[in-house]
């Protein structure tokens, strides 16, 4: 299982050689790769299931390049920061940053370069701010013009639902002004887990896991209504991990 403080990285180039170097280096840095691409197409394809907090991308690519590919990134996964990894300093950089990138790395990546545009993406994630707040213990919601407090130990799970972040308890739901990113760095990580982009559970909750086809599977939670949540197939290996399977 992954510590809580790291990143989940999805790593994108043409050339299998140059991704493989790049996910040691990852590994290095305890940052955990949750899928590699070979194009924009193919990383498109699994971003949302994936959820990387950070996109490795290569300048030149088959299709559109990264500079393309960062900017589709950003409007598909706002969460997501990308890194853009080219062979050839010729003024990408320039293009790079005003697609918004976090950082512009020349190949052959060195360790110590990888470190600090890790750590600039580090810093802009909502765990940063949420270690100075404290971790979760109640949330007071607004309902029908006045504040409930909700104990997050009667959650069952969070989820975005109509653009906006639902806590869901055994009797209600109430939305919440946060992102779930914020509710996931503030809350325990023995008791909830990250299933999938929009959703996060109470892991002494779940009753079950049903595939839904695709690699993908469903968790079946200990509530009234029995929801079936869904399970990324990138995010299943973990919650194995942590749930083995003895049968």
């Amino acid at each position: 299982m992954s510590k809580k403080n790291d990143l989940r990285a999805l790593v994108v180039d043409d050339e299998p050689l140059a991704r493989d170097e790049l996910v040691f280096l990852l590994e290095q840095l305890d940052v955990e790769v949750v899928g590699q691409a070979k194009d924009a197409a193919s990383a498109l394809a699994i971003l949302e299931d994936a959820a990387p907090d950070l996109v490795f991308v290569d300048l030149r690519m088959p299709g559109p390049d990264g500079i393309a590919l960062a900017e589709s990134i950003s409007r598909r996964l706002e969460t997501a920061s990308v890194v853009v990894v080219s062979a050839h300093d010729d003024g990408g950089a320039v293009r790079a940053y005003e697609a918004g990138v976090v950082d512009y790395l020349l190949k052959p990546v060195r360790l110590e370069r990888l470190a600090t545009a890790i750590d600039r993406v580090r810093a802009r994630l909502p765990e940063a701010e949420a270690a100075e707040e404290g971790p979760l213990t109640r949330l007071a919601v607004r309902r029908r013009g006045k504040l409930v407090v909700i104990q997050i130990e009667d959650v069952i799970w969070f989820e975005v639902k109509d653009e906006l972040v639902w806590a869901v308890t055994a009797t209600d739901r109430f939305s919440l002004d946060l992102t779930l990113r914020t509710v996931e760095a503030r809350v325990s990580e023995e008791d909830f887990f990250r299933s999938h982009r929009g959703a996060l559970v109470r892991l002494d909750k779940i009753r079950g896991i049903e595939p839904a086809g695709a690699g993908t599977y469903e968790l079946h939670l200990d509530h009234p209504d029995e929801p079936k949540v869904p399970l990324a197939r990138e995010r299943a290996r973990l919650l194995k991990e942590i749930i083995p399977i003895a049968g």
